[in-house]
Order: C-alpha cells, then structure tokens, then sequence
C-alpha cells in the first residue's frame, strides 16, 4: 500500500483504473474481487455490525464505479478505496447516531485472524495468545478499544487490525508519519493500561490453580 506498495500490486492497480475508467466490461468485477473483502473488513472492524459494513461495501463499491474516473494517481489507488471507505463509515456512523443515539464510540476491532493483533497482545501478556478467543478477554478489549479518541481509533484499526503499513496509513488518512506513529503510540499506550491489570490477574488465577 502507498510508498511500499510491491511493484506487482502497483502494476495490477495501474492496468485496474485504466480498465475502469475505459468502462472495460469485466474491470469491476476484477475490482470487487481484489477490494471487497478488504472495504467489509475495514467497514466492520470500525462499525462491529454485519449489516452496516455491508451497507458500506455496497456504497463504497457504487462510489468507485461513479467516480473512479476522478483518480488522478496522486497517491495509490487502495489508499483513495480506504479513504472512500472511511468517509461511508463516517457517514454511516453519524446517520446511526442521528436516528439511534449511537456513539461515535461504538466501534472495535475483530479477531479477523491476521495475527498481528495476537503480536500486540503478546507485550501485555505471555498467556495473552491462550486467551485470544475467550470471550471475556474479547469483551475487556472492545470496551478498551470503546474509549479510544476516533482519532486514535482509526490509526490502531488501519495499522493493527488491517495490517496496513504506517506509511500507508499516513497516506490514507493525508497525515504525516509522526502523526500516525504517535497516535498509533497513545492507541497502544492507552490499551496496554487498560489491559495489563487484566492479565496480571489471569496469572494470578493460573499460578494459583
């Protein structure tokens, strides 16, 4: 993604948007295939609801074939997918909270098995791996990830969750490298707090049994 963005994957992009933009019969079914998971994972792991991150898919996916012809390669075309998605979950989540008083809050990431969570989680805890799909310690870590600023949130859900790069999200999100390496920073400084009594307890429990 971005400036790391291997060669091939830059290529396939290029030849995608050219079909696209010359209408190519068979060129958004190419692009469903390589981008809709990616675009209901991003939607669910910020949303947390099925529904909503199909909704989201299917307008991302209505906005790319309206306005695909608007891409003028100033940063890589899965960065300007990633920034659509974004600005429908956004949207998604302010029509929630007009009509259900739904938090801007309620989003967290799931355990979509990447691993690179289980790598983060590994600093708070040796046992942190046995624990990953207990429900409790999904539970303790929605209401962690709950109470992030949205700011923060989004960094942690790009870079940590989806796997991106921080060069990627920084493309992403047009802020600078700092920028997302400091709010990646407070994300997981703020969840390691969180956690960290948590897991002294399960120790406790597992030493004591």
């Amino acid at each position: 993604l971005g400036k790391n963005m291997p060669p091939m994957k830059k290529d396939v992009d290029e030849q995608l948007v050219k079909d696209l933009k010359n209408k190519n019969p068979n060129a958004f079914d190419r692009f469903v295939e390589l981008y809709q998971k990616k675009i209901y994972a991003l939607g669910f792991n910020m949303t947390h609801n099925q529904m909503d991150a199909q909704d989201i898919a299917q307008d991302v996916l209505l906005t790319i074939f309206r306005k695909v012809h608007t891409f003028q390669g100033k940063s890589a075309f899965s960065s300007w997918v990633y920034r659509i998605t974004l600005n429908a979950v956004y949207m998604k989540l302010r029509s929630k909270k007009k009509e259900q008083a739904v938090s801007l809050e309620d989003a967290f990431p799931s355990f979509n098995g990447s691993g690179y969570h289980q790598e983060k989680i590994r600093d708070w805890s040796e046992n942190a791996e046995s624990l990953l799909f207990k429900n409790e310690t999904k539970n303790l870590i929605q209401k962690a990830v709950n109470q992030l600023p949205q700011k923060e949130k989004v960094v942690f859900i790009l870079r940590d969750v989806e796997g991106l790069s921080t060069d990627g999200v920084s493309e992403i999100l047009e802020l600078s490298v700092p920028a997302v390496k400091s709010r990646l920073h407070r994300a997981r400084r703020f969840l390691r707090k969180k956690l960290s009594l948590y897991f002294e307890e399960y120790q406790k429990r597992g030493v004591s049994k």
